[in-house]
């Protein structure tokens, strides 16, 4: 089974923390949640920057911040979670060198999960970001593989 990038938002929408997200899109997030809950593996850095920002944002009295506080702990026994080795560009450490050129001037915030899907080859997952909707293109052009769990709730 072929491990997946999972964009914070994605978890955020599930448990509810996105006022615009439609029934769908939570409905959506949830499913991909509880695909993770039961054992798909996720890709994340060998730095824990993916898992802090994650713990940093969710609530872990909720079902998907619960999850990922539970994968956080399983992390190195290598079933639930790839670890993923990514470099810190000398120039500025949010961005990484297995981010294409064409993708240096996208989010800093985000930087590392292009990186990790760049480097384990693993498609990535975003809800509810409108950057990563309207970069759409240029993943394309990179050969990355973005999953929009909630393409409908995207303005065309």
């Amino acid at each position: 089974m072929t491990a997946v990038v999972v964009d914070t938002n994605v978890f955020a929408v599930a448990d509810g923390h996105h006022e615009h997200a439609s029934p769908h899109c939570v409905a959506a997030c949830t499913a991909l949640v509880e695909k993770i809950a039961a054992g798909h593996p996720i890709a994340v850095d060998d730095g824990d920057r993916i898992f802090l920002e994650y713990l940093g944002r969710l609530d872990a009295s909720k079902a998907a911040g619960k999850l990922v506080k539970r994968l956080y702990s399983l992390r190195f026994g290598g079933r639930v979670c790839e670890l993923v080795r990514i470099t810190p560009a000398a120039c500025l450490p949010a961005m990484f060198n297995e981010v294409p050129a064409m993708l240096h001037t996208f989010d800093n915030d985000d930087q590392k999960f292009i990186a990790v899907a760049t480097e384990a080859g693993a498609d990535i997952y975003a809800g509810l970001d409108g950057e990563w909707w309207d970069r759409r293109a240029d993943f394309v052009a990179e050969g990355i593989t973005v999953h929009f769990v909630c393409a409908a709730d995207m303005p065309l």
